[in-house]
């Protein structure tokens, strides 16, 4: 552990010399970086913060009080971890213009009533010090040695997992941003998992693309100290990030246009006529296809092309696939003869990512669009949808209709106010009791008001269903089967579930 003040006053060497603190109680836990020794008045300038100075106050001899509070001042803002003033050489009792302002300043102020050689006092703690830093610095050595060796062989994200967890002694947890368990190495099930994870003692980001990820979690068991777990798992998170992005081999330069197709489409700063280019990537845009965008949240780029490739082998026909950014964006040409275009391209995803068995990978279907025009908003509503349903594997944004509408137009304020004229009373009841009668309705209204579908879909029993549907009725006042109410309703369980995300 990093050295601090108050554990340094308890050392020996620092007894011996009988320190009384004065001022600063309560940053006595301030780390101590390096301790140093100076007479000079002007010594606040050479200093950079962390230190612990030692004077007799010779330095202050023949100064009035206020050149010694200004002294005071100018130390303080550089960030030391405190004074120590020796009594007996330049002053015999401790000036009470430095008390008062290392008071005003929250600085540690100690005043030491003993003489002990201040060569003594910082051989010891300097030596520490260095000791600690060193053994740090060979703790992150070994972990990065560790896990370059993994990356090197060609391991995965599972692979530089386990070594990670190997080099810290403990279960790793990989975590989303949205708190999914995507990956686990030292547990039995996903329930151990999720055990291990709320146990935690220590977890570091994860940061692809230069944006927040998830993070990495350790569980406990680990013999390691805290900082030097600490410095094994940001390691760790480090080469987890590494193998994410790694594809296997650089990207040629079509896998860049195509990027670039791609990224210029979901921004909308595509040529009015980007079809050469399409075709060059080799996606049909004639009239004989209807092309579908899919974004997908990877893990590893290699994993989400290989199922885009998959579904489109599945649908007899190509695909548009490229990293842009944090995502893995795809488009399917789906031909015209295919009844429901986007039906058929989530279930051949569906498919692929259960032949493929890629449970990292969330994906998610936009809407059939006639031409590379429309095909953008197609790419731009997947997107959005990957951040709708953080919870499923595959969502379409056909089933996502009512949430994408609210996010692009519903003034925040408005949707909150209709939220709370139409099922205020669940909203309410679901804050006091812990319990969720606003999805309980959502679910029943969007399986067409059938107990049963309904009951089955939130794994109740039809008792246990009916129950609810009564309590739900008797907070509205009125029934929810009335089909001039589900339009409201569905809106308003949809906004509140979006407001709540």
């Amino acid at each position: 552990m990093p050295l601090t003040l108050r554990e340094l006053l308890s050392f020996e060497v620092l007894r011996e010399a009988r320190p009384e603190v004065l001022a600063g109680e309560t940053a006595l836990d301030r780390v101590v970086r390096w301790v140093h020794s100076s007479e000079i008045y002007e010594i606040g300038p050479l200093l950079t913060g962390g230190e612990l100075l030692l004077t007799t106050g010779l330095g202050l001899a023949g100064t009035d009080a206020g050149a010694r509070r200004h002294y005071l001042r100018e130390i303080a803002a550089r960030g030391v971890a405190g004074v120590a003033l020796e009594l007996g050489r330049t002053f015999p009792e401790t000036p009470r213009e430095l008390v008062e302002e290392a008071r005003r300043q929250e600085l540690p102020f100690i005043a030491l009533h003993a003489v002990v050689p201040f060569i003594r006092i910082t051989e010891h703690v300097n030596t520490l010090i260095v000791d600690y830093a060193s053994r740090r610095l060979r703790v992150g050595d070994s972990a990065t040695r560790a896990l370059n060796e993994a990356l090197i062989a060609g391991a995965g994200v599972a692979g530089v997992l386990a070594t990670g967890a190997e080099v810290v002694g403990a279960p790793l947890m990989l975590l989303s941003a949205s708190g999914a368990l995507v990956a686990a190495h030292g547990v039995g099930s996903d329930r151990d998992a999720w055990r291990a994870a709320e146990r935690a003692v220590c977890e570091s980001p994860v940061t692809l693309h230069g944006h927040p990820w998830g993070r990495l979690v350790a569980g406990p068991g680990s013999a390691l100290p805290a900082d030097d777990l600490a410095i094994a798992l940001e390691r760790t998170a480090v080469a987890l990030a590494l193998a994410m992005l790694r594809t296997g081999s650089p990207p040629s330069e079509r896998d860049r246009q195509t990027s670039a197709l791609l990224r210029d489409l979901i921004e909308g700063t595509a040529e009015a006529d980007p079809g050469v280019r399409a075709v060059m990537a080799g996606l049909p845009t004639g009239p004989g296809h209807l092309l579908v965008g899919v974004a997908v949240d990877a893990l590893e780029t290699a994993a989400a092309l290989a199922v885009l490739d998959r579904a489109a082998h599945i649908l007899h026909t190509t695909a548009l696939r490229g990293r842009v950014g944090r995502l893995v964006l795809g488009t399917l040409a789906v031909p015209v003869a295919v009844a429901d275009a986007a039906g058929a391209a989530a279930q051949a995803l569906e498919e692929a990512l259960r032949r493929l068995h890629t449970p990292q990978l969330r994906v998610a279907v936009g809407h059939a669009a006639t031409g590379l025009a429309e095909l953008g908003g197609s790419l731009r509503d997947a997107r959005a949808a990957l951040g709708l349903r953080r919870d499923a594997r595959l969502v379409t944004t056909r089933a996502l209709a009512l949430e994408l509408e609210l996010t692009r137009h519903a003034d925040a304020r408005h949707a909150a106010e209709l939220v709370r004229r139409t099922i205020g009373p669940l909203v309410d009841w679901d804050t006091a009791h812990r319990t969720d009668l606003v999805g309980t309705l959502e679910v029943f209204l969007l399986h067409g008001c059938s107990a049963t579908r309904a009951a089955a879909a939130l794994h109740l029993g039809r008792q246990t269903f009916y129950q609810r549907l009564q309590r739900i009725e008797t907070l509205l006042g009125h029934p929810v089967t009335d089909p001039g109410a589900h339009a409201a309703l569905l809106l308003a369980t949809a906004a509140h579930r979006v407001a709540s995300r």
